[in-house]
């Protein structure tokens, strides 16, 4: 199953509030209906993350999408790339939801991030609760994406936290792309906002500490999203 972040920030000269409500109660709704009209080729689940407080990158590069905030990350579940093009490519989408894309996003630095998920823990029969902790970051160079991976699944196994669950994201490369904004994504679930608040600074750390320190991660790659999430369709994919 592909899993589709979505990170975005909202259109040029409109308010928080007003992004907010147009991103839940007008595409939000489109979405629904599309899923409803069309389950074969609408996406099996879709999550919106509604970024209340984030860091971003200083970075002195211009084309670094990650030196903004953001203000919303979207996730979308489809069976693979070839259902998402052909999802794209349906009169629902052409007609009625891409349009509608442009009355919140600021299209010109959004960010689509395909990703393979891990399920890293879960407590058992536990409910998820609404608060988010996003952590992007980016492989060095040179290091082997399987052997990344070990290490950093490593470090999250030996890293205590009152997370509800915690799913590791392996962003896969795009077509024609030398370089992703962000390789790995940690996503964390908790009861309260002080709780993730509190988890960022400690993850962070151990991200620095045992990826960047030993070379396997690129310094200064790490960008910090707390959400509240809205399952707007939880679909089959359900956790």
């Amino acid at each position: 199953m592909l899993k589709l972040n979505i990170v975005g920030r909202r259109r040029p000269g409109t308010l928080l509030q007003e992004h907010r409500h147009h991103i839940r109660e007008v595409h939000g709704e489109l979405v629904r209906e599309y899923i409803d009209t069309d389950p074969d080729h609408a996406p099996k689940r879709y999550v919106q993350n509604a970024v209340i407080d984030g860091t971003y990158r200083g970075s002195v590069s211009s084309d670094d999408p990650f030196r903004y905030n953001r203000d919303f990350i979207t996730q979308v579940w489809v069976e693979d790339f070839a259902a998402l093009e052909r999802s794209r490519n349906t009169y629902f989408y052409q007609n009625r939801l891409r349009d509608d894309e442009g009355q919140f996003v600021d299209q010109d630095t959004v960010i689509f991030l395909p990703c393979n998920e891990r399920q890293i823990s879960m407590v058992d029969g536990a409910s998820l609760p609404e608060f988010k902790l996003f952590v992007l970051f980016q492989r060095a160079d040179g290091i082997e994406a399987k052997a990344f991976g070990a290490v950093w699944a490593d470090v999250a196994s030996a890293t205590a936290t009152n997370a509800i669950r915690h799913v590791q994201n392996d962003v896969m490369p795009a077509r024609g792309a030398d370089r992703m904004p962000a390789d790995a994504i940690d996503e964390f679930w908790f009861e309260n906002e002080s709780d993730a608040r509190a988890h960022a600074t400690n993850w962070t750390s151990r991200i620095e500490s045992s990826l960047v320190a030993e070379g396997l991660a690129v310094p200064h790659s790490i960008v910090v999203l707390i959400a509240r999430e809205d399952s707007v369709h939880a679909g089959a994919v359900a956790p």
